[in-house]
């Protein structure tokens, strides 16, 4: 687990970005799971994974309450990047 705390502009999500990316990168077959409290922190941090990083959008998904339940279950069995609220 890493645990980062840091103000305003100063790095997270670029930090969040390679964490994310070194371990997809270091576990072909694990899952990497991204939380935050709101949906806009979540999408900085799809554009941060996807546009600084790398991470093939099709490798990943962002799990919410706005998706169902058996759509998350067919998601977490296709998919190795999560990025929840």
């Amino acid at each position: 687990n890493t645990m980062v705390s840091l103000p305003t502009g100063l790095g997270k999500t670029l930090i969040a970005a390679v964490v994310l990316y070194n371990f997809y990168r270091w576990f072909p077959k694990g899952k990497v799971v991204f939380l935050a409290p709101t949906l806009p922190l979540v999408d900085q941090q799809v554009r941060a994974c996807y546009q600084i990083m790398g991470i093939p959008a099709r490798d990943t998904a962002v799990l919410n309450g706005k998706v169902s339940a058996s759509n998350r279950s067919d998601l977490w069995k296709e998919r190795r990047g999560f990025f929840c609220t």
